[in-house]
């Protein structure tokens, strides 16, 4: 009881209030026996790990530290000695927590909505730290009394069922849960409410009685693996097909070079897929607010955030393994851009303007990643044409995004180092960059490389103008709001971008056929 005094005495405030408001009302009111009954009846406890929002707020918190201080993750081994209560203490005391920020249920909401109408007490009872559960207990005003781990105390399982069975001697409680830890707290409850699957239900059935749940649909096979692939963004694997463009352009199409390329492109796919993860979960709070991005596996709390940790650590160590094992210098462009990748989801994508060139480089690396792994030699024009090429696009995913979650940028939670009126600039900017492109591509057609590998390259100048348009017209759908997603990603999807990319194909190979004018 002592270890746990700080977080009974904000509960106790609260509980004065509340009663407070009770003397009131019934002084009021004629139906004295009535709220007497009201009064009587058992306090509802709740949980909130699982229960009120879906995932474990301690994780929710250990993000925010990765984000903010990573270096202080270091400290957590020497924290646990001291126990888990100390170890929720020390984190929550070192973030910015926003109790808005969490994935709540909207259906345990409302539930306890109808009872507060009812006049039943609520209470809050957590084994998170006191400053997130008061954080929670402020933002929904739903409970009377709120009760927590304070650091010494870890308010879980058997800690809980022993408090509350104590506490609550008098008028009883009933418990609303999810977890096998609360099986201890039900067996001391009245009546159970469970939260999550039939066998949850089952579990609680045998020790108390259950009173209501709220049921999570069991998802399928097919439903977990559309999530997973979600996840991992198996449509963003599209743009690893940048790693053949080096072969492709040199026309060197040797049945053992294009197999370790489509070797890279596997080990790539994989460490993007790992980048991916991680970037999800740093901007996991950002994202449940963003328009679209909300409906993400991470923000949506379709995939738990231990899970993503676990997958991008596997993901990332068998990529950057294997790669070094393939080719040394295509293991050590894979490790750049892992590191470029990670210092971009924890810095350089707050510094604006500096993200859209860091987001751009990311193709770059793909194609350098395709010629080391295939000994293929870069032409400096090619290269001078991909920097500006893809500094359109990343420009064109910005630009979007500022148009479409303004209210996330006024607000400074976009995750992002731009104002609202910056978007006219990025236009233009954006916009130059795919005239710059198409220009050094023009003087590319003139250049002694082209000569060498094709027969009639004046009709190469057809590209110019069919990249212009393709370019254009991406800028006319960011400027009209259509553009939701990715560039490229778009292209694969989108008809325009399969014709383009085929009256592309007939030029090139009309430029490949020596003709006699």
């Amino acid at each position: 009881m002592g270890a746990c005094y700080s977080g009974y005495l904000g509960a106790w405030r609260i509980r004065v209030g509340h009663l407070a408001f009770m003397r009131r009302s019934l002084y009021m009111s004629s139906a004295t026996g009535t709220q007497l009954a009201k009064a009587t009846r058992p306090v509802l406890c709740v949980d909130l790990d699982g229960t009120l929002i879906r995932g474990n707020v301690l994780w929710e918190c250990v993000l925010l530290l990765l984000k903010s201080q990573p270096l202080a993750l270091l400290w957590i081994p020497f924290w646990l000695i001291k126990g888990r209560a100390f170890v929720k203490q020390e984190v929550a005391a070192r973030i910015e927590f926003h109790a808005s920020r969490l994935s709540y249920r909207s259906q345990v909401i409302e539930f306890l909505k109808e009872e507060k109408r009812s006049g039943r007490r609520i209470a809050l009872v957590t084994a998170a730290d006191q400053k997130v559960a008061f954080a929670v207990s402020n933002y929904l005003g739903l409970f009377d009394e709120v009760y927590s781990s304070d650091g010494r105390f870890n308010l879980k399982g058997s800690n809980k069922a022993s408090f509350l069975a104590r506490h609550f001697q008098d008028t009883g409680f009933d418990y609303m849960g999810d977890s096998a830890a609360d099986l201890e707290v039900w067996g001391k409850a009245r009546s159970a409410y469970v939260v999550g699957n039939e066998a949850r239900v089952r579990q609680a059935a045998a020790v108390s009685r259950v009173a209501g749940t709220v049921l999570e649909p069991r998802a399928s096979f097919k439903t977990i693996c559309r999530t997973w692939i979600n996840a991992l963004r198996g449509h963003h694997w599209a743009k690893n097909m940048l790693l053949f463009l080096p072969l492709a352009l040199s026309h060197k199409l040797a049945v053992p070079s294009v197999l370790r390329t489509f070797t890279g492109f596997v080990l790539y796919g994989l460490c993007a897929s790992g980048l991916y993860i991680l970037n999800d979960l740093l901007d996991l709070h950002s994202d449940r607010e963003h328009p679209w991005k909300k409906e993400r596996p991470f923000a949506a709390g379709d995939i738990s955030i231990p899970e993503g940790l676990i997958a991008s650590v596997i993901l990332l160590s068998s990529a950057l393994g294997f790669g070094v094992l393939l080719e040394t210098k295509f293991g050590l462009v894979l490790l750049g851009y892992a590191a470029l990748t990670m210092l971009y989801s924890l810095y350089l994508k707050k510094v604006a303007l500096l993200d859209v060139f860091v987001l751009s480089s990311f193709y770059s690396f793909r194609i350098l990643a395709g010629a080391l792994i295939s000994s293929t030699p870069l032409s400096q024009w090619f290269l001078a044409f991909s920097m500006f090429f893809f500094l359109s696009l990343a420009m064109a995913k910005r630009y979007s995004e500022l148009l479409h979650a303004s209210d996330l940028v006024k607000k400074g939670n976009s995750g992002r180092g731009y104002r609202t009126g910056d978007r006219e600039l990025l236009l233009c900017l954006g916009v130059g960059s795919s005239f710059s492109a198409v220009v050094i591509f023009s003087l590319y057609v003139h250049s002694q490389d082209v000569l060498a590998l094709y027969s009639s390259p004046e009709f190469l100048f057809l590209l110019c103008p069919i990249v212009l348009y393709w370019l254009s017209r991406t800028w006319l759908m960011a400027h009209r709001g259509e553009l939701r997603e990715d560039p490229v990603t778009l292209a694969i999807r989108d008809r325009v971008s399969y014709a383009v990319g085929f009256v592309s194909s007939l030029v090139i190979a009309a430029s490949m056929i020596h003709l006699n004018w």
